[in-house]
């Protein structure tokens, strides 16, 4: 338990709620914040500001009119070469997609770059709202190169990519490179995923190759932040030092 007899900082406050929380069962409400204030001998603002940060995060959520009610927890979503709907599947979740755009365009330097294609090649773009039984989960937007999958629709991007590479192209992917970093989506996204101005999320920058080591895809994913925790375990080869190696 925190002593505040000797004054508690905003981040004592923080800390405080968050040990709340993780008593409280989802659904359940926190108490209001003039009786956390003075439990703990703060200024309401101060209790304010703490929820604040929470609410952010994704722990909690304020009801107009009602309170702060603690949310349901993030799913877990190990970092590896499962599809949307795999991911969903293991979690009891039916997933959905909704297509928000899909055309061909022409391979500038940049793409052509990343799809290691030569400039003016075909690219097939498309972005998809990904939903887990019915709750907007992430926005993912993929280039593919035309020339592996010739005769590729829209209707053909209603459940897994993967499956469809896998099935009608013998195209399985082999390994992935994968950036993640936390951002703050711009209206369009935050539109399509339902969520106010200042929730973060996580975007991952994903290069695919199939096993015999031709980049297949490149494709940007906006997470919801409050819907999904990224985890991935670390091989002990990341631990091993070359002899004579500086530590």
């Amino acid at each position: 338990m925190i002593d505040i007899s000797r004054g508690m900082t905003r981040e004592d406050v923080r800390a405080h709620i968050r040990a709340l929380v993780s008593q409280l069962s989802v659904g359940e409400r926190l108490p209001g914040e003039r009786d956390l204030a003075a439990s703990l001998g703060v200024a309401r603002m101060t209790v304010r500001h703490a929820e604040d940060a929470l609410v952010r995060e994704g722990l909690l959520e304020r009801r107009q009119g009602s309170g702060t009610y603690v949310t349901p927890r993030p799913l877990v979503r190990a970092l590896g070469l499962t599809s949307f709907s795999q991911d969903m599947r293991s979690r009891g979740l039916v997933p959905g997609s909704r297509l928000v755009s899909f055309r061909s365009i022409t391979a500038d330097p940049t793409l052509a770059g990343q799809l290691d294609i030569p400039v003016g090649d075909e690219v097939l773009s498309f972005t998809r709202l990904r939903l887990g039984s019915g709750i907007a989960m992430a926005v993912e937007t993929t280039w593919l190169a035309a020339r592996y999958a010739p005769g590729l629709c829209d209707a053909d991007l209603e459940g897994s990519l993967y499956d469809v590479l896998a099935t009608r192209y013998g195209i399985t992917t082999g390994n992935a490179r994968v950036a993640i970093e936390p951002v703050l989506p711009d209206p369009s996204v935050r539109e399509l995923l339902d969520i106010p101005a200042d929730q973060a999320c996580l975007r991952l920058r994903m290069i695919d190759s199939d096993r015999r080591g031709r980049v297949i895809m490149v494709a940007n994913c906006v997470y919801r932040g409050d819907k999904y925790h990224l985890v991935a375990d670390v091989t002990a080869g990341a631990f091993t030092r070359a002899p004579g190696a500086d530590s």
